[in-house]
């Protein structure tokens, strides 16, 4: 025990790793022999209010770490900055046990955590990748996530389509996040801190979609020491390297993390295949001015490109995507009770599609700039409430442009341009009642317009809307609660592609013909955790869906650049999702992972749709996406850590991931007809029939030095 004599009434400070300086978020942190109590945010800043003179030990706990504690005298007017850091569990090889403990005085955290699964790069390592370890592909393990197919990376959450989810990396907006087929990472495991999916419910300060948040965030580097890791595969080489540095009495720390694939090498030698490689880079540099100011850059860039030319037919393809951001972020403590940052950031995307035939060429293009100003602030008024504000402004410029030489009129070569500005601000009450009811009431006001539209038909857009978010919570015991969530969620973009989560997918700003996607969501859940190591986590959901689009294939044979508008692209249409997820969650006796199980229910109907061939209205079907029963196990078994035992200096590590889901629905082919110059079909309902059930089992043996 480290004792220190501070004076405070308001006691605050940063939670952090010991071995490397990173912030630990929601760790607990509780005075003993009072009910005063707090929880760090995701920076790791914590704040005790309204503590009356005397001496207290204090605790700070969290499940991966051992609890710490300090002696801390607390004087009249005065306030006090501690610092804690806290070491990971440790692992005793002799006697194989693992020395951790469970920390009677642990609190929950005063925000109410809804849908919310929390994920380390130690974990997204547990699942056996299908080529390399990959974030997303990870998630798609989780109950009440659903993959489109093994060879995508597009999500569906909760019956929502892979547009309905928010993707961030350091608080910044990535779009069309995906290697090539979804084989491969799109970000680096090495280079990320944490990874948090928000299956829903989420909280007043995300917003801009409609089923889902993953928020990822890159590491900050270590504080303590340099380190570097450098991997080599069959497909691609990596390295990552992190550390301080200092110049003078300044100081911070850094990290960088660049990939490259060489399948092209491979293609040099075999013409026959196509020509394709990938590279992505993460680097983040942050200045500690001082305890009460941080400033970060980060930044990340990833591209394919794919060739590939075919003599024999006289075709070929040449394609080119990628992103790439830049974040600047200011984190500032105006006083102990008021914590805040404030973001400057741009994120780009773009695709560049270009086939050549005999006939001859065409080339489309399409990308999206996104320049965004964030605000977040926390005020902490006292140990019972804290409050949430912050405000986004969002300008985005979309172009999507085709050319060709062949003999086609301009204007049926789509051309489109748009410019908008979307302004939010949110509000948000965490309310400890008292010591069984938490209370989070909150809102968000958006306000969407459009600037330009190049489209002389398309009428400008212009919507303001309301989105009340709330939530309850009841704790029954130290270590089990159940709550209840209520949100309104919003959606400004639609994406007009055909919806298969590939960078070919076009987003596009609303128009004044159609307007914003919402949904109501209801989720009532519980949460045990039973014993150390061992939780039980159950959720029922059900999600409304208005104004949801879908994309009409018929426009593409009558585009006209004179006429179009943004109705003309989309079916609109609505839809419903409800179902439950069960998660046990399992850390002990060696064992690491999880064992879920999902019933999910999810039904459209879009105007132009599936329709009745008798009444020619449309009808209620089962996306492509719904899956109705899933099953899902994720486990590493740490043979060292239970034996004492490991090979050539290494811990073995056996790891299985399993997966069973009942098949997805498809339409049929019920009739051929001929058009004088082609055939076509006639198909059944979208449902008509389900493909067969899915199971899938991987096994991986990892040696891991350390």
């Amino acid at each position: 025990m480290l004792i220190s004599f501070i004076s405070a009434e308001t006691i605050s400070g940063n939670v952090t790793n010991s071995s490397n300086g990173q912030p630990i978020e929601f760790a607990s942190i509780t005075l003993q022999g009072t009910s005063v109590g707090t929880s760090s945010n995701q920076k790791g800043y914590y704040v005790l209010t309204d503590v009356k003179p005397g001496i207290y030990e204090i605790f700070v706990s969290h499940i991966s770490y051992k609890t710490e504690s300090r002696i801390i005298t607390v004087k009249e007017n005065e306030s006090a900055y501690l610092n804690i850091e806290l070491s990971q569990r440790s692992i005793q090889m002799e006697d194989v046990f693992v020395v951790s403990e469970k920390n009677s005085q642990e609190v929950n955290t005063r925000e109410i955590q809804i849908s919310r699964v929390s994920r380390t790069p130690k974990q997204l390592l547990d699942v056996v990748p299908m080529v390399e370890p990959d974030i997303v592909r990870s998630l798609l393990t989780l109950p009440g996530v659903t993959p489109i197919a093994d060879f995508s990376s597009g999500m569906y959450v909760r019956g929502g389509s892979p547009d309905q989810n928010q993707i961030l990396l350091d608080n910044i907006e990535v779009y069309n996040p995906t290697h090539f087929g979804g084989l491969f990472s799109t970000f680096n495991v090495d280079a990320i801190d944490n990874v948090e999916l928000l299956k829903g419910g989420f909280p007043a300060k995300y917003g801009g979609r409609l089923s889902s948040v993953l928020d990822i965030r890159n590491l900050d580097g270590n504080r303590k020491s340099h380190h570097g890791i450098a991997r080599l595969s069959l497909i691609s080489a990596q390295v990552t390297a992190e550390g301080p540095w200092s110049i003078s009495s300044q100081k911070g720390s850094y990290m960088g993390s660049f990939r490259r694939s060489y399948f092209d090498l491979i293609t040099m030698a075999i013409d026959e295949l196509p020509d394709y490689y990938f590279y992505d880079g993460h680097i983040k540099v942050n200045y500690d001015i001082s305890n009460r100011d941080k400033v970060t850059a980060s930044s990340y860039v990833g591209y394919d490109k794919l060739k590939w030319d075919i003599e024999e037919i006289d075709i070929g393809i040449d394609i080119g995507w990628g992103n790439r951001t830049f974040s600047s972020q200011w984190t500032h403590i105006f006083s102990p009770r008021w914590f805040s940052y404030f973001i400057l950031a741009n994120s780009y995307f773009e695709s560049d599609i270009s086939q050549k035939t005999s006939s001859g060429y065409m080339t489309r293009f399409n990308n999206i700039d996104d320049y965004t100003v964030k605000g977040v602030l926390n005020y902490t008024p006292n140990n019972y409430h804290l409050l949430d504000f912050g405000f986004d402004m969002k300008y985005n410029t979309v172009d999507f442009l085709n050319t060709t030489d062949m003999d086609i009129p301009k204007e049926q070569l789509v051309n489109v341009q748009v410019e908008s500005i979307t302004n939010d601000f949110y509000f948000q009450d965490s309310w400890i009642v008292n010591a069984f009811w938490t209370f989070q009431p909150g809102f968000r006001l958006s306000n969407y317009a459009t600037t330009k539209i190049n489209l002389p038909e398309s009428p400008d857009g212009n919507y303001f809307r309301v989105s009340p978010r709330l939530s309850l919570r009841r704790k029954l015991d130290v270590d089990s609660n159940i709550y209840a969530n209520y949100g309104k969620y919003y959606q400004f973009l639609a994406q007009i592609g055909p919806v298969i989560s590939s960078p070919m997918d076009v987003w596009m700003p609303l128009d004044g013909t159609v307007s914003p996607s919402e949904s109501d969501h209801y989720i009532l859940g519980y949460k045990n955790n039973i014993t150390e190591g061992l939780g039980f986590d159950i959720e029922f959901y059900y999600k409304d869906m208005k104004n949801i689009v879908d994309y009409n294939w018929d426009i593409e044979e009558e585009w006209d650049n004179n006429t179009m508008k943004l109705s003309d692209v989309v079916n609109v249409g609505k839809g419903h999702s409800y179902g439950f997820d069960v998660l046990l969650r399992t850390d002990n006796w060696g064992f690491a992972g999880f064992l879920g199980y999902s019933l999910g229910i999810t039904k459209n109907k879009f105007q132009n749709t599936n329709l009745n061939p008798v009444t020619q209205k449309p009808k209620y079907f089962y996306p492509k996406h719904d899956r109705t029963h899933q099953i899902n196990m994720v486990q590493a078994y740490n043979i060292s850590e239970q034996t004492g035992r490991r090979l050539w200096g290494a811990e073995m590590i056996l790891g299985a991931t399993y997966t069973f889901a009942t098949g997805q629905p498809a339409a049929v082919p019920e009739q051929v007809y001929y058009a004088g110059d082609h055939f076509g079909f006639i198909y059944s309902y979208k449902d008509a029939v389900r493909l067969p059930d899915y199971s899938r089992l991987d096994l991986s043996y990892k040696l891991l030095w350390q």
